[in-house]
């Protein structure tokens, strides 16, 4: 759980033309973009703020070439 913003880590073993980083709401809509674009491989980290929506279930999809990983967060204001 969070209250208003969340850091997001992630690492990257090889370069990717095209990484997508997504917030969907618990309905499949999407929120927020985090990433759209090349990444050199390495360590990163997003911070999120969250504060202009409401308490709920969100899930992060990161998608970096034919890996695909959802995580699911929890707002709590």
């Amino acid at each position: 759980p969070f209250n208003p913003t969340t850091t997001i880590g992630y690492s990257i073993a090889d370069d990717v033309k095209n990484l997508q980083i997504s917030i969907f709401d618990i309905r499949g809509r999407l929120v927020d973009r985090l990433h759209s674009g090349a990444k050199s491989r390495g360590e990163y980290e997003i911070i999120w703020n969250a504060s202009h929506l409401s308490s709920g279930v969100y899930f992060v999809h990161m998608v970096a070439n034919d890996f695909i990983f959802n995580k699911k967060i929890m707002l709590i204001k």
